[in-house]
């Protein structure tokens, strides 16, 4: 491919490739660790969840730093930070100091600096690849980040079972030890405004930036686009803090949940994989209503065969992400072309605060939830919303009117200025 001749695009990419690497496996490992560490409790890995949704919604905070700092040194710090810090959980497992809250206390500090990573990367890839090249660019993206799911999910139960928890840090560690390494190997041309005034002349400019990012944000044709993600996302969190017990239940264990979680991985791949044609043929808006209903239907068969066998699990599962890992992709596309290129930092943390806005409630309602009733129902509520935003999608008009991703660009937005 064409795109991988670009060295600026292949240090991005292979960049993330180590990182979604590191972090899938530190996500399903610190998961696995406090469904055991918290008495197979629900309760904890709600908490857990929580925790690592809160940190996406405070990005909105610093949306508007991004603009205006190198971004590159500032993805290359994160990285060797998170290097740091797993090096010191290592320690503390291999003393034997290692318990419940320890971990918990850990997520949201790693969570933060993961977090931080995307934004900063949808900053720079439109300033790597040509726009022709933006969908098929975040398409390679998100396959760098779904194949490392799907690869080290599926794995990553089988790893905790070889391997020691400081073993399992360790390796992680490693891993953003490389993607730092090759961050530094990223060259762009970042367009930055020069701070040189006050401290008051700088706290003005950044409320300035952040009012005017909101003010994008707040379009109704933008907010059209979020609201109902927001809406998915409050189910799609429940879903993450019940899947290790319901890998017990339905499942063998860590090697389920392994599985479980590959599956996902592989059918976000997969449309991913695809996204880019889909995205020539077909309009975003019927793409849009037709994904969901398929994703939703898929996953409330999967609840309905879950006492049947466990491959039905794993191979609806895979089917109800093919189209979201189509969607995200397209949707990624989209907040790249609308925004000014002076703007897309703080538009994307917002972007992402918003959709993550539900997801700490979700968690602790999921894990409460599931507590009280059982690990079946609550998982079946995120079926329900999927066949939902497919009827709004088919409801509403100028959602379903909406031409192919390449011809949406910022006419479709009046920021007021």
């Amino acid at each position: 491919m064409h795109l991988f001749r670009n060295r600026h695009f292949n240090a991005l990419f292979f960049g993330r490739l180590f990182t979604n690497i590191g972090d899938s496996v530190y996500y399903i490992a610190m998961m696995w660790m406090v469904l055991k560490l918290g008495g197979n409790s629900t309760v904890y890995t709600g908490f857990a969840g929580f925790l690592f949704s809160l940190t996406e919604v405070l990005s909105l905070f610093y949306g508007p730093v991004l603009d205006k700092i190198n971004a590159k040194k500032l993805l290359v710090t994160a990285s060797v930070l998170q290097a740091g810090l797993l090096l010191l959980l290592v320690v503390l497992s291999k003393y034997g100091i290692m318990n419940v809250w320890l971990l918990l206390l850990s997520i949201p500090v790693l969570s933060f600096l993961s977090e931080l990573t995307y934004p900063l990367e949808s900053v720079l890839l439109p300033k790597a690849v040509e726009k022709k090249d933006l969908v098929k660019a975040n398409s390679l993206m998100s396959i760098a980040y779904k194949g490392s799911d799907f690869f080290f999910n599926g794995i990553a139960g089988f790893i905790l079972a070889a391997f020691s928890m400081s073993m399992v840090l360790g390796m992680n560690s490693l891993l953003f030890i490389l993607s730092s390494i090759l961050f530094l190997f990223l060259k762009v041309q970042v367009k930055r405004s020069k701070q040189t005034g006050s401290v008051r002349e700088e706290w003005q400019a950044y409320k300035r930036d952040f009012k005017e990012g909101l003010s994008f944000v707040k379009q109704p044709f933008i907010l059209q686009l979020l609201i109902p993600l927001l809406f998915l996302n409050f189910f799609f969190a429940i879903v993450m803090v019940v899947l290790p017990s319901f890998a017990n239940t339905a499942g063998e264990g860590a090697s389920s949940y392994g599985i479980m979680t590959a599956a996902l991985g592989l059918g976000a791949l997969a449309g991913a994989a695809g996204a880019d044609k889909i995205s020539r043929i077909f309009p975003f808006g019927k793409i849009l209503a037709a994904g969901f209903l398929l994703s939703g239907l898929s996953w409330l068969f999967m609840i309905l065969l879950s006492n049947v066998s466990i491959w039905y699990v794993y191979t609806l599962m895979f089917i109800s992400e093919l189209s979201i890992g189509a969607i995200n992709v397209l949707f990624s596309a989209i907040f790249q072309q609308l925004p000014d290129e002076q703007m897309l930092g703080r538009v994307n943390t917002i972007n992402v605060s918003l959709l993550s806005l539900a997801m700490p409630a979700g968690s602790l309602i999921g894990g409460v939830m599931a507590k009280i009733t059982s690990v079946q129902l609550t998982m079946s509520f995120f079926g329900i919303g999927l066949f939902v935003l497919a009827l709004f999608y088919m409801g509403s008009g100028r959602m379903r009117k909406l031409p192919k991703v390449v011809e949406i660009d910022h006419t479709y937005v009046k920021l007021s200025r």
